[in-house]
């Protein structure tokens, strides 16, 4: 694995920072290409981009710190040093999910809208990040005797922690984010209501991301339930998948034509 990249004297470039910043490139090209035909307007779609990424890294470095606290309790101004790594991908989306919301609701956009328009990019957003999770060592599994598990060198935090063959969720959650972005693809062709790409995207990386974490490695702390054993990223994704059901849903009751439908029985 290669946490560092390269280095430029005491600055140290890290694979995590690099693929996090390929996913926003990329999912931001593919995005400004999407909203063309749905008349997104640039300068809007570059604004929100704007504070999805500054809300996002803000959100999952303070989900992070605030389920980890124990680490920073001595010396809270360690809080503030995000370059020596620490972030929670549900923070960042709950916080992105917000912020996006408020700035959209501002420049008069209807939020189905641009939701429908970034969901792709979203999905492989985590592809890509997920990549740089496996190259930094991060966001690792639990022991297993698969033929998948993959031992992590000593210098990584996974191969700090064990040291034998672990799951790499991290490549688990890289193709669940492919795998989505595939799959809404083929869904956006039947063109579906306003609203249920998002919605769909929702439910997907929920389940996804519920199943994955029965073999991510977590702090005992982590878990909010004892039995079953779930973690608070999982809670977050039942809720997540709630509000997905929610938006195709009534993304399927106001669809073009629907009312006209009901009134003529």
């Amino acid at each position: 694995m290669h946490p560092v990249i390269f280095s430029l004297g005491p600055l140290e470039i890290k694979s995590y920072g690099i693929m996090l910043a390929i996913s926003f490139l990329v999912g931001y090209l593919l995005a400004r290409k999407r909203g063309e035909s749905r008349g997104v307007k640039q300068e809007v779609l570059l604004d929100l981009c704007f504070w999805i990424l500054l809300s996002a890294i803000v959100g999952s470095r303070a989900f992070y710190i605030a389920t980890h606290w124990e680490q920073y309790s001595d010396n809270p101004l360690g809080a503030f040093s995000i370059w020596e790594g620490g972030l929670s991908m549900m923070g960042g989306v709950l916080m992105a999910l917000g912020a996006g919301w408020l700035y959209l609701k501002k420049a008069g956009v209807r939020f189905a809208l641009m939701a429908d328009t970034m969901a792709p990019s979203i999905a492989l957003g985590v592809g890509l990040t997920r990549i740089g999770c496996f190259l930094y060592g991060c966001c690792y599994g639990l022991p297993t005797e698969l033929a998948s598990g993959i031992i992590f060198p000593p210098e990584s935090a996974a191969g700090s922690h064990f040291h034998v063959p672990i799951h790499p969720t991290q490549l688990y959650s890289s193709a669940y984010g492919f795998a989505i972005f595939g799959i809404l693809l083929l869904i956006d062709r039947l063109r579906p209501p306003q609203g249920a790409l998002f919605g769909l995207f929702a439910m997907l990386y929920s389940i996804a991301r519920f199943t994955v974490d029965f073999y991510r490695y977590y702090e005992p702390q982590q878990y909010v339930i004892a039995q079953p054993a779930l973690t608070n990223n999982q809670l977050i994704s039942i809720a997540f998948f709630a509000f997905g059901v929610v938006l195709v849903i009534r993304a399927w009751l106001r669809r073009p034509g629907q009312a006209a439908q009901s009134v003529g029985g």
